[in-house]
């Protein structure tokens, strides 16, 4: 009875295998791609044993597939189905030669991806510091040239700028790694200030600014270890922005609990005044409100946020009407949407302190008074 039960099943399996697929991929592929998902190694002996003359065809076209693959997941999920399948034939029907092909498709993978998180990590550290950026689009070139990458440090800039004297007259306020020498050295992008004049010319002075890999980048990836105070100073006083350290408690940069620079208390005490325009004056808008932020959890105090602090900085248009619409309400700003840099995340964590100082933000108890403050209700 057993034997007469296996046989009717062998021979609905082989019924199973040889329908013709409507269109598309074979049949062949779709049962063992199912079975394989499902860990059916039932299944999978079946297809293996009934189908040995079309498989190393579908070998050979998942390994087309896979060189044709967008990314590492999908290529290495791609030869991972080969490589079972090319096994079983190997173990069924005694031919080894497609696993070792696809085995040494695999190894050669890994290798590449490898390679490609190093060459990742080894600049990781570059941007460690919140605001910095590593700019290597154009690494290729820069190495025939004899440079290294460039350190852009968004804090050495900020101690002599608020953030709209560039953004966005003359970088849109998202991240870019596409200036070229040519459109610099002709007054543009970092040649409007790096003319000379404003700030140090680029022109004969690579050096200053590809500097990724040399001993001048610890001054800019740890300015609480190596900051050259002293440059730092002299730039101020050409610039008439002020640095006067001395009005601090700590009487250097001040540093929050992340590491960051309390930009806010540098402010609060008028240790520098950044420019707020770099070209001819511009209209200084500014909105004197508050919005207030309901807190879905009864234990964490609301957030207030301060469009006069922040636009003393930045322009509207840089918030609005991207990442934020213009009505209240209208834009989802819970801690997940920021996480993933959809409204404040457009800045905070990038540029600006991190959300783990949570209480940077939520300042203001439940149940107080919020005085004129608009209110944003609970999301």
């Amino acid at each position: 009875m057993k034997r007469i039960l296996t046989g009717l099943l062998f021979s609905a399996m082989l019924a199973f295998v040889f329908t013709a697929p409507a269109h598309g991929e074979s049949k062949f592929k779709k049962d063992f791609k199912t079975s394989y998902e499902m860990n059916r190694f039932d299944a999978l002996g079946f297809l293996v044993r009934a189908n040995k003359a079309i498989i190393p065809g579908e070998i050979l076209t998942l390994i087309e597939e896979a060189e044709k693959a967008s990314d590492h997941h999908e290529k290495m999920a791609i030869l991972d189905l080969a490589s079972t399948m090319a096994t079983m034939y190997r173990e069924w029907h005694g031919e080894g030669k497609y696993a070792d092909q696809v085995t040494a498709l695999q190894k050669a993978e890994l290798a590449k991806e490898e390679a490609r998180v190093a060459e990742l990590e080894k600049w990781k550290k570059y941007e460690s510091f919140t605001g910095n950026f590593i700019l290597k689009s154009m690494q290729a070139r820069m190495e025939a040239q004899k440079l290294t990458p460039v350190i852009f440090p968004h804090w050495v800039h900020r101690l002599y700028y608020d953030c709209k004297a560039c953004h966005s007259s003359i970088f849109p306020m998202k991240r870019t790694n596409s200036m070229t020498q040519a459109e610099i050295l002709a007054g543009k992008s970092c040649g409007e200030c790096h003319n000379g004049q404003e700030a140090f010319s680029a022109k004969d002075n690579c050096e200053r600014c590809h500097v990724a890999g040399k001993p001048a980048e610890a001054a800019l990836i740890a300015p609480k270890k190596a900051a050259d105070m002293g440059k730092l100073k002299a730039s101020a006083e050409r610039l008439g922005t002020g640095l006067n350290l001395e009005l601090l408690p700590s009487k250097s940069l001040p540093f929050d609990k992340f590491g960051n620079i309390d930009w806010a208390l540098m402010r609060k005490l008028k240790v520098h005044q950044p420019k707020s325009s770099i070209k001819a004056a511009v209209k200084d808008d500014r909105r004197d409100n508050e919005i207030l932020f309901e807190s879905p959890m009864p234990y964490v105090k609301n957030s207030v946020f301060s469009h006069t602090f922040h636009t003393e900085q930045i322009e509207c248009a840089s918030c609005h009407p991207e990442p934020f619409k213009e009505e209240l309400g209208s834009t989802v700003a819970n801690k997940a949407a920021m996480a993933q840099g959809a409204s404040c995340g457009a800045c905070h964590n990038k540029v600006s302190f991190k959300f783990a100082d949570c209480n940077r933000c939520h300042t203001r108890a439940i149940g107080e008074d919020p005085g004129k403050a608009l209110i944003r209700k609970k999301q």
